[in-house]
C-alpha cells in the first residue's frame, strides 16, 4: 500500500536516467566467485567408503528444493538467473515501462496485480534497479496466475504473482560466499538439530564503488551512488511426521542521490525539480507459520506475519515525502475431505495497517489515463496525516471430483474494508474436463476488487470515500499433450474492468458545495485476448518454449464516454525461450522478444510555462493516438563448466541485445535553447543497447 506517486514516480525515473549510464559498463561485466565451504567428512578421512540408502515417509517433509518448472526460468538467457525476470518470456507479460519496471499482466495496471512471499502478502519485490530481492538460491517455486484465480488470492484485479521459499535443508552446516563487481553476499545452512535446520542469507551491491560521485553529466550529478541490500531468514522445526513449524524474517533497502541543476532534461522542463533528489526505501518482515497435514488430504496452514515499509524522498527546493506503514497479517487455511470425492477448503485473511504520511510537495492530480499530467498540478501543499486500514476476508472452496473426466471447484471471497466501508461476494468458479488422454479443457470466471491506489484515497491530496477498483474475469484454456516430448495451450480471457479512478474536473466538483476531491472513480475499461504456449520438455540436451499472444484493452470515460486505447496496449507479442546442454561441459541458452509498439501520447506543439518564463511544457495530441515502433530483442547465453584446482567452476558468457536494436520505449520533449510553440526537437528515449557480459562462479 505504501505509495505517494504524485511526484515520487518522477522523481525515480530522474534518478534512473542519470545514473544508468553509468552503471551500464559495470552491469554487464560481473565477476563472480561462489565459494562452499563444508564440514569434513570424517568416515572419508579414514578410508571407510559406505553407501547408504535410507528411505524416510513423513507428511511434513521440508521442501527444500527448486521446482523444475522454476529451474528452467532460472536458465532464461540474459536475466542473471533471477526467475522473477524470465516472467517477461511468458504469455500475456510486458513491461509497464521500458525494459525495466514493473510487470503488466494481460491488459491490467501494475498497480493490479497482488505479490505473496511464502503466502503472505508483499509489495517489495524488485530493488531500484530492476533485480528482485531475493537470493537465487533460495527460491522454491514461482507460480503465476494471470487471470480467474481462486478465492484464497484477494485485493487484486490483475494478475498474482506467487513466490515460496524453500525450506531450509538438513545437511551439515555449509556457507556459500558470492563475491561480484556488483553484489557480495554470504549465505550459511544447514541442520541445528535432527529435525530443525536453519538458513540465513545477506547480499549488498556493490554498483556504488564503480560509480564517480561529484562529476556532472549533462546536468545531472550524482552525491550519493546507489546501494542496495537484502537478507532472508528461515529456522524450521519438524514436529513429529505431521507438523512443521517455520520462523522466517525477510528484508531490503534502496538509497541514492543525485543533483538536477537547470542545464538538465529535466530542470529544463520543471524547474519545480531543480536541487537534490535524494530516495530511500526499506522494508522489513517476520512471519511465523505452523502446518499441519493430515491423512485423507486434511491440511491445516496458519500464518502471522509483522512487517514495516519505510520510504523517504527528498526533491526540488524543500519538497519531501515521508511514509511509514506498519501492518499486522494473519492467514488461516484448512482443507478436508468431508465427502467421497469432495475437497472443502476454509481460510480467513486479516490485515490491518497503519500508515503515517509526512510532505510538503507540488502535486499533479492525474492518473495513467491523463495525457499531460501538467495541467494538473496543484498548490503546494503540506501535510502530516495517517491512515488506518482494516480488512477481513473469509473464502470457501469446494472441489468437487464428479468422476475420473470431470472436476468442478466452486469458491466465494468475502470481505470488508473498513476504510472504503465496501463489502464484497466475490464467487469463483472453474471447471476441468479430461476430454481424452492427451486434451484438457479449462473454464474459469471471478469477480475481484482491490484496495484503491493510496495517492487517489488520502486525503487532502486523494479522495477518501473513492471506491474500491472492480473486474470480473472469464478465462477458456485448451491443454494438449502432443506426446511425452511436446505439449501446446491456447488460453482465452476476458477482463472488465470498473471503478477506476479518474482526475477531477468541471464534471466532478459538486455544483452546490463546489467540493473537489481530486479524484473519483469513474474510469472502466476492458481487456481480451488469445494467448498460444508451445513447450518442449527436457531431452536430448534441449528445451524450451515459444508463445505467440493477441491482446487489446482499452479505457472508457464514464462521465464524458469517451474511449481511447490503454497505453499498455500491445497487440501482438511472441517469445521463444531455447536451451540445449551440447554435454558435460557447455550449456547455450537464447531468448528472442517480438512485439508490436506500445501506445504513446504524441506531442503536438508547445506552450508557455505559466509558473516560469521562458520555459515551455509541451501539448499533446489525443491520448494514446499513436504506436511505438516495433519491439524485438535478442539475447544470447553460453555456460561453460570446468575445474580449477579440483574445485568446480562455471563460466558464464552472454550478450543482452545481441541484434543491437535500438528499440524506442517512449517520445519526450528535449528542451533546447531558441525553442519556441512551433520550433522543438522530439526525442526517443530508447532502452537498453547492446551489451556483453562475463561471468565466473566456484565452489569450494
Amino acid at each position: 500500500m505504501t505509495s505517494l506517486g504524485i511526484k515520487q514516480s518522477i522523481g525515480k525515473k530522474t534518478f534512473l536516467t542519470a545514473v544508468a549510464s553509468a552503471v551500464i559498463c559495470s552491469l554487464y561485466a560481473p565477476l563472480a566467485i561462489s565459494a562452499t565451504l563444508t564440514e569434513p567428512d570424517v568416515s572419508a578421512d579414514k578410508g571407510v567408503q559406505e553407501e547408504v540408502i535410507q528411505i524416510i515417509g513423513r507428511r511434513n517433509q521440508a521442501n527444500s528444493e527448486m521446482s523444475e518448472e522454476t529451474k528452467q526460468l532460472m536458465s532464461v538467457a540474459g536475466i542473471g538467473n533471477d526467475p522473477l525476470s524470465a516472467i517477461y518470456s511468458l504469455p500475456g507479460i510486458v513491461y509497464a515501462g521500458g525494459d525495466t519496471g514493473s510487470p503488466a499482466v494481460r491488459g491490467s495496471s501494475p498497480d493490479d496485480n497482488a505479490f505473496y512471499i511464502d503466502d503472505m502478502p508483499a509489495s517489495y519485490l524488485f530493488h531500484l534497479f530492476g533485480d528482485s530481492i531475493f537470493n537465487e538460491n533460495l527460491i522454491g517455486d514461482f507460480s503465476l496466475h494471470p487471470a480467474a484465480f481462486g478465492s484464497a488470492y484477494g485485493n487484486a484485479t490483475g494478475g498474482v504473482f506467487d513466490v515460496k521459499l524453500r525450506d531450509p535443508r538438513h545437511q551439515d552446516i555449509e556457507t556459500t560466499i558470492d563475491l561480484s563487481m556488483l553484489k557480495s553476499g554470504a549465505m550459511v545452512e544447514g541442520s541445528v538439530t535432527e529435525n530443525t535446520a536453519f538458513y540465513l542469507s545477506y547480499r549488498r551491491s556493490q554498483i556504488h564503488l564503480f560509480l564517480s560521485e561529484g562529476e556532472e553529466d549533462e546536468g545531472y550529478t550524482i552525491f550519493k551512488a546507489p546501494v542496495s541490500d537484502d537478507y532472508q531468514a528461515k529456522y524450521q522445526w519438524l514436529l513429529g511426521d505431521a507438523h512443521k513449524l517455520t520462523f522466517s524474517a525477510t528484508g531490503a533497502s534502496d538509497t541514492g542521490g543525485v543533483n538536477i541543476s537547470a542545464e538538465s532534461e529535466e530542470g529544463r522542463i520543471d524547474p519545480d525539480s531543480i536541487g537534490d533528489l535524494e530516495i530511500s526505501t526499506r522494508f522489513d518482515n517476520q512471519n511465523i507459520s505452523w502446518q499441519y497435514y493430515g491423512d485423507d488430504h486434511k491440511m491445516m496452514h496458519l500464518v502471522l506475519g509483522h512487517n514495516v515499509e519505510q520510504a523517504n524522498e527528498k526533491f526540488g527546493q524543500g519538497q519531501f515525502v515521508d511514509i511509514k506503514e506498519e501492518s499486522y497479517n494473519l492467514r488461516f487455511f484448512y482443507q478436508l475431505a468431508w465427502l467421497e470425492d469432495h475437497k472443502l477448503g476454509f481460510g480467513i485473511d486479516y490485515s490491518k495497517t497503519e500508515a503515517d504520511y509526512s510532505f510538503d510537495i507540488i502535486p499533479y492530480y492525474c492518473t495513467e489515463f491523463d495525457s499531460d499530467c501538467r495541467q494538473h498540478k496543484g498548490e503546494r501543499i503540506q501535510d502530516n496525516t495517517s491512515l488506518t486500514n482494516q480488512n477481513i476476508a473469509v473464502y470457501l472452496d469446494e472441489t468437487w471430483d464428479i468422476n475420473n473426466n470431470w472436476q468442478l471447484v466452486l469458491g466465494v471471497r468475502g470481505e470488508r474494508n473498513d476504510y472504503t466501508k465496501q463489502s464484497f461476494i466475490h464467487p469463483r468458479f472453474s471447471l476441468n474436463w479430461l476430454a481424452n488422454d492427451n486434451l484438457t479443457i479449462k473454464a474459469k470466471a471471478g469477480t475481484y476488487s482491490r484496495f484503491p491506489d493510496i495517492d487517489t484515497a488520502i486525503k487532502k491530496l486523494g479522495n477518501p470515500k473513492i471506491k474500491s477498483p472492480k473486474a470480473t474475469h472469464y478465462s477458456l484454456g485448451f491443454e494438449y499433450d502432443v506426446n511425452d516430448l511436446w505439449f501446446t495451450s491456447i488460453d482465452i480471457y476476458h477482463k472488465s474492468l470498473s471503478n477506476l479512478p479518474r482526475s477531477t474536473d468541471e464534471l466532478t466538483i459538486d455544483p452546490i458545495t463546489g467540493e473537489d476531491n481530486h479524484y473519483t472513480a469513474d474510469t472502466s475499461g476492458t481487456a481480451h485476448g488469445v494467448e498460444w504456449l508451445v513447450r518442449r520438455e527436457r531431452q536430448n540436451g534441449w528445451f524450451g518454449w515459444a508463445s505467440l499472444s493477441w491482446s487489446k484493452s482499452d479505457r472508457t470515460d464514464d462521465l464524458t464516454n469517451i474511449s481511447s486505447d490503454y497505453y499498455l496496449d500491445t497487440p501482438l507479442v511472441a517469445n521463444v525461450v531455447a536451451n540445449y546442454q551440447l554435454n558435460e561441459r557447455w550449456d547455450f541458452g537464447l531468448r528472442f522478444t517480438l512485439r508490436s509498439g506500445a501506445k504513446y501520447t504524441p506531442i503536438s506543439d508547445l506552450r508557455a510555462n505559466p509558473d516560469y518564463e521562458e520555459h515551455y511544457l509541451p501539448n499533446y495530441g489525443d491520448v494514446n493516438s499513436k504506436n511505438l515502433p516495433v519491439y524485438h530483442r535478442l539475447d544470447l547465453e553460453a555456460k561453460y563448466k570446468t575445474l580449477y584446482w579440483g574445485y568446480d567452476a562455471q563460466w558464464t558468457f552472454a550478450i543482452i541485445n545481441a541484434m543491437a536494436q535500438e528499440n524506442i520505449s517512449g517520445y519526450y520533449y528535449e528542451a533546447k535553447d531558441g525553442d519556441s510553440p512551433t520550433k522543438f526537437t522530439v526525442s526517443g528515449e530508447e532502452d537498453i543497447g547492446i551489451f556483453p557480459y562475463i561471468g565466473l562462479k566456484m565452489s569450494f
